[in-house]
């Protein structure tokens, strides 16, 4: 495809798009977990490693720009060697900006962990502006034995600004394997319509979050919060939730106190000490 400036031409507004990758591996060295490789292409970047008490080590990810616009892309890549323990997070909410063009915004998320390490991602919501859209996929790949813990997060839009609903198409796919049985698949497709705030669909809950977990353990206490979230376990033998909210901040609390309670009971891991 010859883009504006290949052609010689001056972009104007909506037609300059950026792709931005991140490629991150981890290995476990003397007993720690550190990052052996690392690839940032603005606008995606992270901040300086750091470990957490549990030994966990944790990077966020930034996007200095504010957002993605249409036709922008992101190519995510992490992969966790055996032993290794990482935490990837995102500073702030993934914000859509409006397609001027009406192209998409695209992302696309690769992980992979070797038996015996441990991934978690946790990112920000997704925050779809009026008039936006974002084509995504996320896969992961897991070895016997390894461990992953994702959750995901979805607004209905800009809801303080009166936005809810207001975006043009939103599209996600996220997929768990372990060799090559798909232990995990969650498909999203919202175009909304005037028609699609209907009670039992998104009524007043503006925030809703997904999540899946893998590990050696067993879950006996599950995670449920009336009217707001349920957990369970998949065909494929892991464990998912669903959480629903009226409020981001209701969310975020109802979707933390169940990651804690699922990874303590999965991973034998003691609470995670986030320092931002």
């Amino acid at each position: 495809m010859t883009t504006a400036v290949e052609a010689g031409q001056t972009p104007t507004l909506g037609q300059q798009t950026r792709t931005g990758a991140l490629h991150l591996t981890f290995e476990q060295r003397r007993g720690r977990t550190v990052l052996i490789r690392e690839f940032q292409k603005a606008p995606l970047m992270i901040v300086r490693p750091f470990t957490l008490p549990c030994g966990t080590l944790s990077v966020f990810v930034v996007n200095p720009t504010g957002g993605l616009l249409g036709g922008d892309h992101n190519d995510i890549q992490i992969s966790v060697g055996p032993g290794a323990r990482a935490l990837v997070l995102t500073q702030s909410a993934t914000r859509v900006h409006p397609s001027v063009t009406g192209a998409a915004a695209t992302q696309t998320v690769q992980l992979s962990v070797a038996s015996g390490g441990r991934l978690e991602y946790y990112p920000e919501r997704v925050l779809p502006f009026a008039r936006s859209r974002l084509l995504q996929t996320l896969k992961t790949t897991l070895e016997p034995g390894a461990e992953l813990g994702l959750t995901e997060t979805l607004a209905s839009g800009r809801v303080h600004a009166g936005e809810q609903l207001a975006f043009t198409e939103y599209c996600s796919r996220t997929e768990v394997w372990c060799g090559q049985q798909r232990l995990y698949l969650d498909r999203w497709r919202l175009a909304p319509t005037p028609q699609i705030r209907t009670p039992g669909v998104w009524h007043d809950l503006n925030y809703v979050a997904s999540g899946v977990f893998v590990g050696p353990g067993t879950v006996q206490r599950w995670p449920a919060e009336p009217g707001r979230l349920a957990s369970g376990l998949t065909a494929g033998g892991t464990i998912w939730l669903r959480a629903a909210a009226s409020s981001g901040p209701l969310l975020d609390a109802d979707l933390s106190a169940a990651r804690q309670s699922v990874r303590q009971q999965l991973f034998g891991a003691p609470p995670l000490q986030i320092r931002r």
